[in-house]
């Protein structure tokens, strides 16, 4: 499946000007918190990126603590001066959230960068046949976080804080691109509009929405199915070296929008006027109607 682009250079693996080893993207001295870290997936390797941009604080959120404690030795191995912090907890529920934070916040104190990359999909299946409770636990998951981390995180980040929601560029294809993933792509879609309502209640909190690419998980591989043979994976390494970009302030024009990891950041940096100067752009808008 090929997708549309708004760069005419369109990623699928590392390139130089997101390279966490460029001075200008350096996170030292920054604390780094990542849901969905457990070994394999995506949070796992987005913590590696920022590790190697220089975090020396780092949690590390999932469900599975053998998972965490996987990922956690991979960034001992590679970088034994970075402190890191294994956290289980359950982001659908409030309690759990909760504890997490104020666990985090007492060991390794105020955050800097919060990448949200823990979702949930569904057995695929249609609206009509799904179990209703497991469809709808996947709404708890992927959307309920966005009320969990502006009352439990949000109150304990720094100035200047940023936020990197990782959604889903299903969220917004046509549902006949990816049959039987409703409560996925509807849920994604509903994240991606609370990620706009965190950046417009929080002005103080730089907010991004992204698409990590196609990076070969077990959730994507439900969604891939029979269509592998014509599907391009992306490396795991691009999102997460492009949230380090994120980060820098070389993206300080793109706070609210919703960008793809794969769009060339050069590109973007070029089309930085274009942006600003269009408050709709990159932004979650209902196609074939011209409202602003």
């Amino acid at each position: 499946m090929s997708y549309p682009s708004f760069t005419k250079t369109y990623h699928h693996s590392f390139y130089p000007a997101i390279s966490p080893s460029r001075p200008e993207l350096s996170v030292k001295d920054k604390t780094v918190i990542v849901t969905g870290a457990g070994d394999g997936s995506i949070g796992g390797t987005v913590a590696l990126s920022f590790a190697r941009a220089g975090a020396k604080k780092i949690a590390l959120i999932a469900r599975t603590e053998t998972s965490l404690e996987a990922t956690k030795a991979k960034i001992a191995e590679a970088f034994p001066d970075a402190e890191v912090m294994v956290v289980t907890a359950d982001v659908s529920r409030a309690e759990s959230v909760g504890m997490a934070a104020h666990s985090i916040r007492a060991g390794l104190g105020a955050w800097d960068v919060f990448a949200h990359c823990a979702a949930v999909a569904p057995t695929h299946t249609t609206i009509a046949g799904a179990d209703e409770d497991e469809w709808w636990h996947a709404f708890e998951i992927n959307t309920r976080f966005s009320s969990h981390f502006a009352k439990h995180f949000l109150p304990k980040c720094r100035p200047g804080a940023t936020y990197i929601g990782t959604n889903a560029g299903a969220c917004y294809l046509p549902a006949t691109k990816f049959p039987k993933s409703s409560a996925y792509c509807a849920s994604k879609l509903a994240t991606a509009k609370l990620d706009e309502f965190l950046a417009a209640e929080n002005p103080q909190l730089r907010v991004f929405t992204v698409h990590p690419g196609v990076v070969e998980t077990n959730m994507t591989k439900g969604f891939i199915g029979s269509r592998r043979s014509g599907v391009v994976l992306d490396d795991a390494e691009l999102v997460g070296d492009f949230m380090v970009w994120l980060v820098s302030p070389e993206s300080e024009f793109l706070r609210g929008r919703y960008v793809w990891c794969n769009w060339d950041v050069e590109e973007m940096i070029a089309k930085k006027a274009e942006i600003e100067n269009n408050p709709t752009l990159l932004t979650m808008t209902l196609g074939g109607w011209p409202f602003q």
